[in-house]
């Protein structure tokens, strides 16, 4: 505290009410004749205490709202609408919008405000003149007043104010709230009574507008709003760039023979395009200035990459520790934001105005406008600490890096240079997690405890931080789970890292992780890649290194697998030995290109009620998609590590389509539709009577409708219960054959239409139209009458 008064400029402390403050007062005794001073005193410390709380137990800064937005009639500017907020000064003082609610009647008594609404709209504007307070910010070093302008209401505008659509260029201005604040002696007291009389305090809120000369002078003045967050594409991300392995053969062929060099080349190209991590750099030292914290030097980290990429291999760790120091800058930008945070902030730097950014600002954090900067105790996630802890994390990674080598007894090759063999194989536990703390330690850092205490900062704090699982376990904990963490609860680690293998024989390699993986039961598959053609190869975790590439997408370095994926070495001739030079992983189990992929399903067709279906998937762990839009639902579902498909999940666009699937990002011949109810229609087309001594009846039925030929037919002909499976042909005709069939009797038809599940019962009722004899004359015998009614003799 003390620190802070001595640091407050002479001409500012008659504006800062902090600048003294009050720590007594006296309690007054009945009867008691009171001073003003008395009663002063007892106002300024509780004042004084308001105030402090509101800086040092909340913060400063803008804490909501308070946007500025243009508003138009015509295309032409009409107003500045400026939205309700709140705002704390260096001083204490709580700003908000207000308008007039009630006029006093009483002299000498204020009016009374409102902040019960949503924003105020500036219709007119000013030259502003500070000649009544001569507030410090606002002055030059030769005491000439910046540009301002003060800003109005309709209601508030007077003669001299005029339109905002007059002000030029007020796009490129900055606004700001001002709280001109100064003392007016009402009238000099005479006479025997002056309790109407007083020194008034004036608080009158300005909306004013400078330009960017005037806001650059503010905020040189201001020593609270200078931020990391307002380096110029400080929080601009920054991407590893992928190697993608598929390229070696899009761009040399499959006909080309690779070698341990192709793979270096490509790792190195990426690294050096990247600058070695340079940006990353560039961005931490800037970060590390604010919070007086030194960084890592990219100079002699370069150089240990370097002589990591002239080894046959490892050369990937060397992309994956400049991948690590991304994420970690990452976790850094992230927490940034929430790094607002002053113990004791600077009481001269905003006591009485609050900058509101630029007018017509593009950026998301505009360094003109105050952010709100927390009390520590306010701090819940400890944001400030753990940055610090990360880019003390960030250092400790650039200087902890080892590049491994197991080139022991090994000619060597150009430049390659051995270096001391690493331990045994070993598999970790560890997340697929954006927060590197929550991952396993990866083995090319070397241990230390320093290295610990900042690698899981929410363990930095507590004996907890050597429970951190890693390659190197043993130097961590003697705890059982964190020694052998492949014996523990494993749930809440779907990806395992798998290091120590590159430099060893490949069989060795393979050998040891396939013991390790049967002996914990994991959940991956393993593979070996030749950079040389396997003739007659019948090993099924073995493949030629084009072949397979070409093949199966997806293959990444991650040094590890993550659960059900393929773990994949490739080895190399180094002089008398074939050795592990590489690795890489696919998130799903496939084997050699000679295992064929297969899927189906026991229906083409399925109605959209049916019950859920299952796939036959071969390989057995291979994962099934389906191939439709990202944002549709193609009915794929798996339960209990079983693929079904469920025709009621499928999207309603999709119905009446034909739906393909994929095996592992292969395509197959697997397909269904998905229908609903049949709608078909069944007429009666024609009805052939019976002729001369003849009985039967013969109908002809015509059926017509969307896939009418994918459903099945169940006619009930008499009307009796009795079912007869009669399918159309492929114009959609049915005919049946009724005998005897009685005129005065006709049976309704009706018909069962099923498919995939789904049932359309139909009805044909009054089908049967009786053709009506016509008698065109009667031949009587020769003298009968048709009208006598008697028969000649």
């Amino acid at each position: 505290m003390n620190n802070q008064l001595n640091n407050i400029p002479n001409p500012y402390r008659k504006f800062i009410k902090l600048s003294d403050v009050s720590t007594q007062y006296r309690k007054f005794s009945k009867g008691q004749y009171i001073e003003y001073t008395q009663f002063n005193e007892f106002l300024d410390f509780f004042e004084d205490q308001d105030r402090l709380s509101r800086v040092m137990l909340q913060g400063v800064g803008i804490v909501c709202g308070l946007k500025p937005e243009f508003t138009y009639s015509n295309k032409k500017l009409n107003s500045i609408k400026l939205s309700q907020g709140v705002a704390v000064t260096t001083d204490g003082d709580l700003l908000t919008l207000s308008n007039t609610g009630k006029v006093s009647e009483e002299l000498y008594v204020s009016d009374l405000k409102t902040i019960s609404i949503d924003s105020k709209e500036y219709t007119h504007f000013k030259k502003y003149d500070n000649f009544k307070v001569n507030y410090p910010a606002f002055y030059d070093e030769n005491g000439g007043q910046i540009e301002l302008w003060e800003l109005a209401t309709a209601q508030e505008a007077t003669s001299d104010f005029q339109p905002v659509a007059n002000f030029s260029n007020l796009e490129d201005q900055y606004l700001m709230l001002y709280l001109e604040s100064y003392e007016k002696e009402v009238k000099p007291c005479r006479g025997v009574d002056c309790d109407n009389h007083g020194i008034q305090q004036i608080r009158n809120l300005k909306v004013l507008v400078t330009n960017e000369q005037g806001v650059n002078y503010i905020l040189q003045k201001d020593r609270i709003q200078p931020h990391p967050l307002f380096i110029e594409d400080i929080l601009g991300s920054v991407k590893q760039e992928r190697v993608i392995l598929e390229r070696l053969i899009q761009e040399k062929g499959i006909e080309t023979r690779f070698s341990y060099a192709d793979l270096k080349n490509m790792y190195a190209d990426v690294l050096e395009r990247n600058g070695y991590g340079e940006l990353v750099f560039r961005k931490i030292y800037e970060i590390s200035k604010m919070f007086g914290l030194p960084v890592a030097d990219h100079l002699t980290f370069k150089s240990v990459l370097e002589e990591c990429l002239n080894l046959p291999f490892g050369f990937q760790y060397a992309y994956d520790v400049v991948k690590d120091l991304t994420a970690t800058y990452s976790e850094i930008i992230r927490l940034l934001p929430k790094t607002f945070t002053k113990c004791l902030p600077d009481f001269a730097s905003f006591p009485k105005h609050m900058m509101l950014g630029k007018l017509n600002s593009e950026t998301q954090l505009d360094s003109s406008r105050h952010q709100f900067y927390n009390s520590p105790v306010l701090d819940d996630e400890k944001a400030r600490q753990r940055v610090k802890t990360l880019i003390s994390r960030f250092n400790l990674q650039v200087q902890n890096f080892k590049y491994p080598n197991r080139f022991e007894g090994v000619e060597k090759i150009g430049n390659d240079q051995p270096i001391e063999a690493e331990s045994a194989i070993k598999i970790t536990p560890s997340q697929k997690s954006e927060f590197l703390g929550n991952k396993a330690i990866p083995f090319y850092y070397r241990i230390t405890d320093d290295f610990l205490k900042v690698w899981d900062f929410n363990k930095v704090r507590t004996p907890a931080f050597r429970n951190n699982v890693g390659y190197n376990s043993g130097l961590f904990s003697q705890e059982s789970y964190v020694r052998r963490p492949l014996g523990f609860n494993i749930d809440r680690s779907p990806f395992y890292n798998i290091e120590g293998h590159q430099g060893m024989h490949y069989q060795d390699a393979f050998d040891q992780i396939k013991k390790i993986r049967d002996e914990q039961q994991l959940g991956f598959d393993i593979m070996l890649l030749s950079f040389k053609e396997l003739l007659k190869n019948k090993d099924l975790s073995k493949a030629y290194f084009n072949e397979y590439i070409d093949k199966y997408s997806g293959l990444e370095h991650k040094h590890g697998v993550e659960k059900g994926g393929t773990f994949i070495m490739v080895y190399d001739n180094m002089g008398r030995d074939e050795i592990v030079v590489a690795d890489f992983s696919i998130p799903y189990i496939c084997c050699t290109p000679k295992v064929k992929i297969n899927l189906s399903l026991p229906n083409t067709t399925i109605c959209a009620k049916a019950e859920k279906i299952p796939f036959t998937v071969f390989p057995f762990n291979g994962i099934v998609t389906a191939n439709v839009d990202s944002d549709l639902d193609g009915g794929v579902e798996l339960v209990d590590g079983l693929y079904f498909f469920n025709p009621a999940s499928v999207s309603q666009e999709l119905h009446n389509q034909l739906i393909s699937f994929n095996v592992n990002g292969k395509p197959t011949d697997c397909t269904v539709t998905v229908i609903t109810e049949p709608q078909v229609r069944i007429v009666v087309e024609k009805v052939d009577i019976p002729e001369s001594d003849s009985t039967s009846t013969v109908v002809k039925f015509k059926i017509t409708g969307d896939h009418f030929m994918d459903y099945q037919y169940s006619w009930d002909f008499l009307d009796n219960g009795s079912q007869v499976i009669q399918n159309p042909d492929s114009e959609g005709f049915v005919t049946h054959t009724f005998n005897n069939l009685s005129p005065r009797k006709i049976p309704n038809i009706k018909v069962k239409v099923i498919g995939g599940g789904c049932e359309q019962n139909v009805s044909l009722e009054n089908w049967y139209e009786e053709t009506p004899i016509i008698i065109k004359g009667i031949v009587f015998e020769k003298g009968g009458d048709c009208c006598e009614g008697r028969v000649p003799k």
